[in-house]
């Protein structure tokens, strides 16, 4: 984390600001937002009756033999480790981070998952499911690529993969073995700490986020169709300025490569976000987390409006070491969810959140602003949550510690599988 400049420090206090203006239009908010939802990434799939969702919360049992903590009546299993080799001959990727899913045309899937390495080491894995959820294939899609951390599906079948240091871009990558149309950088989705992605497919506008403190929300309008280098080449980087009607005005980002200077030096008037994270997209709705100040955004994209849907308030009391572990020794299903990050969408429409630390969750947020832990991991010391994805159908939830027991970056991370118990 670095010290804010006095800009960043001028644009914090007009947020807060600002966030006081928004707060109150949450009450009687979610009927409306909620009206119509769906999970648009999979239309075409029919949600199955084992769909993990809102009704399998309920008190978390004891940990498992790997520290996964669930409800009744789901189980956890390893399916991949970090430094590890799978039966199909790639070694799952150390540091796993964002992730989705794909359908295949054989009625499989295909889980896709970032590589947060540095140093050039890190990229992008895959794991390939048949119909019957069994896992027959592993292989990697990038390589030499650096921090890798979330990123986000498209409409036409690809994933964008945000690299998170100043420097970093997006590279567009295909979850299929062996595509040699890819991998592609896509400088014009702009340079800065990138984190996730998200599309719209009504008309493939790339939302995305941007990973430090006085951050921005940008967009980019395609200059062209999905899979034309008219696309990228034509298009337009746009960060959000969001007035005090809440309604989100849209500026032209000069330079999106940031030779002379980072965007956010370039746009001292657009709105700042202290670490945006992870995202998700419902039709017409995109959420998306903020880190650093334990909240979760809801941007309306029909009524270009922002509103603030999830407000976690942090405990007062200092955070030492010690204060830190001794609440895992405490009773805390009931817990408020901190320091969001990725998240996903489930089948009966609720949003699925992933702790960056606290006490490592994957938690529901609920139509009222609530949030519940779905899972919890203990003894996960210093690692975080990430990557959570389900199976086209909802029967299947992936999602890993990225550096696991061991907190290793190299060979601690454990990707899990959720399922029901048979």
């Amino acid at each position: 984390m670095t010290k804010k400049n006095r800009r960043q420090f001028i644009k914090g206090l007009t947020f807060s600001y600002l966030s006081l203006v928004v707060s109150p239009y949450i009450i009687g908010l979610d009927s409306r937002i909620f009206a119509s939802t769906t999970d648009s990434s999979n239309k075409d799939i029919h949600k199955s009756s084992k769909a993990i969702g809102s009704a399998d919360l309920g008190p978390l049992n004891g940990p498992d033999k790997n520290g996964v903590m669930l409800p009744d009546g789901l189980e956890a299993r390893i399916i991949a480790h970090s430094g590890k080799e799978l039966n199909h001959g790639y070694f799952w990727h150390g540091s796993p981070d964002g992730a989705g899913v794909f359908s295949s045309d054989d009625g499989g899937w295909v889980y896709v998952s970032n590589s947060e390495l540095p140093n050039s080491q890190g990229g992008v894995g895959a794991l390939k499911f048949n119909k019957n959820g069994e896992l027959i294939d592993a292989y990697s899609l990038l390589t030499g690529s650096e921090r890798n951390c979330s990123g986000g599906t498209t409409p036409w079948g690809t994933w964008l993969s945000g690299e998170e240091y100043s420097r970093g871009l997006i590279w567009e990558v295909s979850p299929e073995r062996g595509d040699t149309n890819y991998p592609k950088k896509r400088p014009e989705l702009g340079i800065f700490i990138h984190e996730a992605a998200v599309v719209d497919p009504e008309n493939n506008y790339i939302y995305m986020t941007n990973d430090e403190p006085a951050g921005l929300f940008y967009r980019f309008i395609p200059g062209g169709e999905p899979r034309t280098e008219s696309f990228y080449s034509q298009g337009n980087l746009q960060a959000a300025k969001v007035e005090k009607n809440n309604i989100v005005s849209w500026i032209n980002v000069p330079d999106p490569y940031a030779k002379d200077s980072p965007i956010t030096d370039q746009l001292p008037e657009a709105t700042s976000f202290e670490r945006g994270e992870g995202m998700t997209f419902f039709e017409g709705n995109i959420f998306f987390s903020t880190t650093k100040d334990h909240r979760v955004w809801l941007y309306n994209t029909k009524n270009n409006e922002l509103f603030l849907f999830y407000d976690g308030l942090r405990s007062k009391e200092k955070i030492t070491a010690i204060n830190w572990l001794k609440s895992w020794k405490k009773e805390v299903q009931n817990k408020i969810l901190n320091d969001p990050d990725d998240m996903t969408v489930t089948k009966d429409g609720h949003v699925l959140v992933a702790e960056d630390s606290d006490n490592m969750e994957l938690c529901l947020l609920g139509k009222d602003g609530s949030a519940k832990p779905l899972l919890r991991l203990d003894g996960h010391w210093f690692s975080e949550v990430t990557g959570p994805a389900f199976s086209p159908d909802g029967s299947c939830l992936y999602f890993s510690s990225q550096r696991g027991i061991s907190g290793s970056r190299r060979k601690g991370g454990m990707t899990f599988e959720v399922r029901r118990k048979v």
